[in-house]
């Protein structure tokens, strides 16, 4: 694959998973709380087993039922070209679809995010937001979906450094309904802005 290219999976790959391993810690907790509330007998420790149990039960359907989501459209890595989008230059992109002959989504969004930290608030707004129409291509049993967007000037690139209270970050995304169930798809995508001495 060229260099400039960078294959990006969507967070939603990672949700079910993440609640999934939250919840299997919580269970552990639960199990230690347990072995030593039996030894001291105490009342307070069964009642904190008791929670941390009922907890990471709920997180596990929690868990279950967002993978079972996902698994309706399976992994979509979206292949961006270049790497990094530039401000005011053209990226491309193609979200590949293990599916033959999908045809739900239309248009691509691409939004720009502010998260606001301050101590410990955290408070997230779209800044901006545009969309790109899709080109859908079927390719042997897969759909790929492909697009390309300029970036206008004057917009933040993004930045998440861990000691700014103001962070900006862009997102890539589509959403459809499907069984009445709402169905999404988001990547984060890199954005600089153009060097001073870089052509176009």
């Amino acid at each position: 694959m060229d260099k400039r290219n960078k294959v990006i999976h969507s967070k939603e790959s990672k949700t079910g998973v993440a609640i999934h391993i939250f919840g299997v810690i919580c269970f552990f907790a639960a199990m230690t709380l347990l072995f030593t509330s039996t030894k001291s007998n105490s009342p307070s420790l069964y009642l904190f087993f008791a929670g941390f149990f009922s907890f990471s039960i709920l997180l596990w359907v929690i868990g279950a039922y967002q993978k079972r989501k996902f698994s309706k459209l399976g992994k979509t890595p979206l292949t961006l070209t270049p790497s990094v989008c530039t401000i005011g230059k053209e990226f491309k992109g193609s979200i590949e679809i293990l599916q033959p002959n999908f045809n739900r989504v239309k248009e691509i969004s691409i939004t720009l995010w502010h998260r606001t930290m301050r101590g410990d608030d955290s408070r997230k707004d779209i800044v901006w937001v545009s969309s790109a129409t899709t080109e859908v291509n079927y390719v042997g049993g897969r759909t790929i979906l492909e697009f390309s967007f300029v970036i206008p000037h004057g917009k933040q690139p993004t930045n998440k450094a861990f000691i700014s209270e103001n962070k900006y970050f862009w997102e890539a995304s589509f959403e459809f309904v499907e069984s009445m169930q709402s169905i999404k798809r988001t990547w984060e995508i890199p954005v600089k802005l153009k060097k001073a001495n870089q052509q176009d």
